[in-house]
């Protein structure tokens, strides 16, 4: 059980760090971020079931979008026996050098749009 803690804490301190790596990488300029607080930060959540098998909707995608329809997505996909998250950069409404899920790209659509 403690082997299972210790994965644990390594998994999201690998999430943490790849997401402060992605945050650092598309960084906004310190104009963009003012006009940000100004309501042109897009953020919304999709929760979803990918699974058959497995009832409820467990799983969500985080999509945090910019006026130019960039920023990043969180997803969570959760199962029975494991739970796992990925972050990743979208770039003008689109993975940035990254395959998106249809979720995902329905979770940005769904942000973009309001």
């Amino acid at each position: 059980m403690t082997l299972l803690y210790i994965l644990t804490f390594l998994n999201i301190f690998w999430l943490g760090f790849i997401t402060y790596g992605i945050y650092r990488k598309n960084k906004l300029p310190k104009e963009t971020i003012a006009v940000a607080g100004n309501n042109n930060l897009k953020i919304n959540v999709l929760r979803y079931n990918p699974f058959e098998d497995i009832g409820g909707d467990q799983s969500f995608i985080l999509t945090f979008l910019d006026q130019n329809n960039s920023g990043v997505i969180i997803s969570s996909l959760h199962n029975r026996d494991i739970t796992r998250v990925y972050a990743k950069p979208i770039k003008n409404g689109e993975g940035d050098n990254i395959t998106l899920s249809k979720e995902e790209k329905l979770a940005i659509v769904k942000t973009i749009k309001g």
